[in-house]
């Protein structure tokens, strides 16, 4: 049996038809049809469904950071129905808790799934629960139990679920907030799943080996040298390989940069909104920054920074790009008495522009030259990389902060 004494495993495991077997599309139209039912009273069915649709599609397109997938669902679903999520809350919630459960029967727990959770609760790596964050937490808790891995809960480094997630699946950013949220691993980083356009190919865009819990077709080309697929029992062998090979994850590549950019606003809410106190504008350390003063950095490197140099190269004209010390801002700009959600807020924008920029560049344009006055000659994918790098550290010092 393999060892994780001398290095950290972070395993990304799918829940429907992966830990637990669940044909998720015959689960949905069951779950859409008993929802309908018990909304009834208050809402015609085709209505509940037509807002149901229309909110999930708009869950599964969001690109951009701002507003959780919960509050994304809320904006569409309720105004559709007629009916405010306060009027609504007691019915939702004797839904989920009395009529929801009926569906276990649509689903099978899978013992050797219980066996892999077991094996790598043991070895102490990383699990994430990734499943597709398109239902609230009572939910996914219950599909947890219902795969029989109830006693790991407290194990799990992460469960997505819409409350707290900003993106979906078949999304790389969405695989780049979780590992974000975890303060970006250093160890080797894995995805496993059963679907290829939602589990695979987007983890495989972010740079991760993966294994397609498949027997059919063949992985492409460019997958990552260490992915692999195949049945269940596959799995821990593979683990195994990858603890041997110990492969590093980068996120160097293009998709991998924009999702990493995408992520780290969305991260930063999260870590906003979990706080336990108030205290944004407290320092650490005479000489470390608060949480305020960070979101202020980023926000400011991002408008008067960032965005011209994007704009520089993309033009084409192989720009001169001159250093800019920006530590300097905290005192000279007084950003310790800064409102941190104003900051927050302003840091989202500020990223969200430049996402909607890189959005409509093609993939040539992020070849560009540039020539950097610390650097050298770069490209804007060069750039685009160092300013993801830039987000990583103070993801890293913003989590450090808020303990």
């Amino acid at each position: 049996m393999f060892s994780l004494k001398k290095m950290t495993l972070t395993i990304l495991l799918d829940l429907d038809d992966t830990l637990l077997k669940n044909d998720i599309h015959k689960f949905i139209g069951v779950y859409f049809s008993l929802l309908g039912e018990a909304l009834s009273k208050v809402v015609e069915p085709p209505i509940m469904l037509q807002a149901m649709k229309a909110a999930v599609q708009t869950m599964l397109t969001k690109e951009l950071p701002e507003s959780t997938l919960e509050e994304t669902f809320d904006q569409i679903f309720y105004p559709t129905i007629g009916i405010s999520k306060k009027d609504l809350a007691e019915t939702i919630n004797h839904f989920y808790q009395n009529i929801f459960p009926q569906l276990q029967a649509l689903t099978t727990s899978r013992p050797e799934a219980q066996t892999l959770v077991d094996t790598l609760v043991g070895q102490r790596a990383n699990i994430i629960i990734a499943t597709n964050p398109l239902f609230p937490r009572t939910a996914i808790k219950q599909r947890i139990e219902w795969a029989g891995l109830n006693s790991f809960q407290n194990r799990f480094a992460l469960v997505t679920d819409f409350e707290h997630s900003h993106y979906s699946k078949p999304h790389p950013a969405y695989y780049a907030e979780i590992l974000g949220r975890l303060r970006w691993p250093k160890g080797p980083v894995v995805m496993v799943g059963n679907s290829l356009d939602d589990d695979i190919l987007p983890a495989e865009k972010l740079g991760l080996p993966t294994y397609w819990l498949t027997e059919e077709g063949s992985p492409a080309a460019d997958f990552h040298p260490l992915s692999r697929q195949g049945a269940f029992s596959g799995i821990l062998p593979w683990v195994e390989e990858i603890i041997t090979q110990n492969p590093l994850p980068t996120y160097d590549s293009v998709p991998a940069i924009l999702a990493s950019l995408q992520a780290t606003p969305a991260i930063l809410d999260t870590f906003f909104r979990s706080g336990q106190h108030q205290n944004w504008n407290l320092r650490p350390g005479s000489n470390e920054w608060s949480f305020t003063e960070i979101l202020c950095h980023l926000r400011d490197v991002d408008l008067e920074v960032n965005s011209q140099r994007i704009e520089a190269v993309a033009n084409g004209t192989n720009p001169f790009i001159p250093g800019i010390n920006t530590d300097t801002w905290a005192d000279e700009r007084n950003y310790s008495v800064e409102h941190a959600p104003t900051a927050l807020l302003g840091f989202i924008r500020a990223r969200t522009a430049i996402l909607n920029r890189l959005f409509h560049l093609s993939t040539d344009t992020w070849q560009l030259p540039a020539r950097h006055a610390i650097f050298g000659p770069t490209t804007l994918k060069e750039l685009l990389g160092f300013i993801a790098t830039h987000d990583r550290v103070h993801i890293s010092q913003s989590w450090t902060t808020l303990q």
